[in-house]
């Protein structure tokens, strides 16, 4: 066995379960149609592997009742129904996702479950847009004016409408003490949570029962706004990381995802997040911006 297998194989064999485990925890039932998508994360990074220059995204499929419990062993259906074994492709580069909320059968059918309300922290990038040039160097000023921040890299790029977008990556190292920060900094507000941890921060969720569809929208920009989270993770088809399988984006060096927490056994409601959490006047503007929208739309 080679030092690049041993370093891949060992973390498998410990979180080997957590796939499977964390697809049971979010309450899905034995026929529900699972919808998976692999994305190439190691762009231009894969020599000798064709299909990962060919397939940027893989759509995947399988019911629940018969997915396998451990990683090593989990296969899915392509569009022609062939299978796929995941562990293999996400060992050569791609990423494995999988949408949160169920749907009634197809991956194009309405959605019939709120599944979670969930949020993605990012604390590997600094992220801001400006209108010129002088207010991106006093930002970068600002940063690297703070004796604890540690960056691996400034990208400044503009956008057709002229502004300015400032992009600062962190070390791994400063990411590691982030980390620990917003646990401790949330720890009480997010202690019933599962806790899915990723090579740059966590993935959140308060497991639902019962969920309103059309609350969905306005809860997840509550808490996003409420966590100083990726405003962006608010779509009902969002799909996120699963647990088990490896982050690839630096191929020489594989973050396994795991979970770090699994949470309270009874699930949530959204009235109750909304209570513990004191969204109330955040969901309630949210949804009175929605029905505004509407109200246009319908009107024109």
């Amino acid at each position: 066995m080679t030092q690049s297998r041993a370093k891949v194989s060992k973390p498998v064999q410990l979180y080997s379960s957590h796939a499977y485990r964390f697809i049971e925890k979010l309450g899905c039932k034995p026929s529900d149609q699972l919808h998976f998508l692999l994305i190439n994360d190691a762009k231009g990074k894969n020599r000798g592997f064709s299909v990962a220059t060919v397939l940027p995204a893989i759509t995947l499929h399988k019911p629940f009742h018969s997915l396998e419990r451990l990683v090593p062993q989990i296969k899915l259906f392509s569009r022609r129904n062939k299978p796929v074994n995941v562990l293999w492709l996400n060992k050569k580069g791609y990423a494995v996702f999988m949408e949160i909320n169920g749907r009634e059968t197809t991956k194009d059918s309405p959605f019939k479950a709120i599944r979670a309300q969930f949020i993605d922290v990012d604390l590997n990038k600094i992220s801001a847009l400006f209108k010129t040039k002088e207010q991106v160097q006093q930002k970068i000023d600002s940063i690297l004016s703070d004796p604890s921040e540690r960056l691996q890299s400034i990208t400044i790029t503009q956008n057709k409408h002229g502004q300015y977008r400032l992009l600062a990556q962190r070390t791994k190292q400063r990411v590691a003490v982030l980390k620990k920060q917003y646990i401790n900094k949330h720890g009480d507000r997010i202690k019933d949570t599962m806790i899915v941890e990723t090579k740059n921060g966590y993935h959140i969720y308060w497991i639902m029962q019962g969920g309103n569809i059309s609350k969905f929208v306005p809860i997840q920009k509550a808490l996003a706004q409420t966590f100083d989270s990726d405003p962006m993770i608010t779509n009902l088809s969002r799909v996120m990381r699963i647990p088990g399988f490896y982050h690839m984006k630096n191929p020489d060096s594989p973050y396994m995802v795991k979970v770090k927490q699994w949470g309270r056994e009874k699930p949530f409601t959204q009235e109750e997040l909304i209570e513990l959490l004191e969204l109330k006047p955040l969901v309630t503007a949210k949804l009175r911006q929605k029905r505004r929208k509407l109200h246009v739309r319908n009107a024109s």
